[in-house]
């Protein structure tokens, strides 16, 4: 009888049920764990992607305000934060130059005029400005926000630019 049941034995080919569970569940966890590393991979890359882009949007905005800042002679904030208007004179054409800074749409808006005539408009996508006190020039900060839900990343920066005197 044990020679018979042996023989039994031997002939089975295949897998039972529980064999088929649990490679089932070993291969769902493995998936499982590899979609989710795949996933932070991508959101990682992407909220890195969306900080170098705030950070560029900040300092692009900032290199123009500060430029402007510091060639006005004079700078006018209107109604608390804005608009804010920067005007000079260059010296060696006498041409009146005047900078309009104003929040359109949550974003900041440049408008270049030169004798009255508008030159130029920019609006930078994305960053936003507010007046920031300073005791030894003009004050303002910049925020920079790119992204959504947990990808969305803000950057700030404060500058502090001294205009240049009078003529």
């Amino acid at each position: 009888m044990r020679q018979r049941l042996r023989k039994i034995i031997r002939n089975q080919v295949g897998l039972t049920l529980i064999e088929l569970i649990i490679a089932l569940a070993i291969t769902g966890i493995i998936t499982a764990t590899s979609t989710l590393i795949v996933f932070q991979v991508f959101d990682g890359e992407a909220r890195s992607n969306n900080h170098i882009e705030a950070t560029s949007l900040v300092q692009n905005a900032g290199r123009q305000v500060s430029r402007d800042a510091g060639m006005a002679q004079a700078a006018v904030w209107t109604a608390g934060d804005f608009p804010l208007t920067l005007t000079w004179t260059n010296w060696e054409d006498n041409k009146t130059h005047r900078v309009d800074y104003s929040i359109e749409n949550n974003e900041l808006k440049r408008e270049h005029y030169i004798n009255d005539n508008l030159e130029d408009s920019y609006v930078f996508e994305h960053v936003n400005c507010e007046r920031y006190p300073s005791a030894t020039g003009l004050g303002f900060k910049l925020t920079a926000t790119v992204g959504v839900g947990t990808q969305q990343i803000s950057e700030a920066k404060v500058y502090i630019v001294t205009p240049r005197p009078s003529m």
